[in-house]
């Protein structure tokens, strides 16, 4: 296994305009370490359009291998955390929402597991940025990703309110998965 392989891994999830990306940027900051952006969002700027199943598959893949790739690039250890701005499973979300269907291999891509997993609860204004839907469409898609995790056994942490606040949460959670990951390898280098 490579070192970039063990990285632990935060996934931020949420509706549009929930945070995320600025979460992303302040928890990398806070950790000292490095975040993935949203590989899809990327790609919409790019073309301007609705992006096609064949498009949000390669959106999905890409984003998988930007999280391994920016983890080797930034020299992370096992051990170390990774900020990932979005997973499969938002990639997923559109392509059942604009297209009615998803292939095997993304949903595939969408099953796969984070360290820690983090839902922004989007308990603030909407703000539209051009690329974005509305309101709505956030609440929806707020409530799909939480089904969709509840249907997987993943227990998100929901963060809320100001920035600072939803750091904090979140690195309250990754002090306590650390505590837990070095007890038990301090149990696993005692045994005879």
């Amino acid at each position: 296994m490579r070192p970039a392989d063990a990285v632990r891994r935060v996934a931020l999830l949420g509706g549009e305009s929930s945070g995320k990306t600025t979460l992303a940027m302040a928890l990398a900051q806070a950790l000292g370490t490095a975040w993935v952006p949203e590989y899809g969002r990327q790609r919409w700027e790019e073309l301007r359009e609705t992006l096609g199943v064949h498009e949000l598959v390669q959106v999905a893949k890409h984003q998988v291998a930007l999280e391994t790739e920016t983890a080797a690039v930034a020299g992370l250890c096992a051990g170390q955390w990774l900020v990932c701005d979005t997973t499969p499973l938002t990639t997923l979300q559109y392509c059942l929402h604009d297209h009615g269907q998803a292939p095997p291999e993304l949903q595939a891509l969408a099953r796969r597991a984070y360290d820690l997993t983090v839902l922004c609860l989007p308990d603030f204004e909407f703000v539209q940025d051009g690329c974005r839907r509305d309101d709505g469409f956030r609440a929806a898609q707020h409530a799909w990703t939480l089904a969709r995790l509840a249907d997987a056994g993943v227990v998100p942490l929901v963060v809320d309110g100001s920035v600072g606040h939803r750091v904090q949460q979140v690195l309250q959670r990754i002090h306590q998965l650390d505590a837990v990951a070095v007890t038990a390898t301090q149990k696993e280098t005692s045994k005879p």
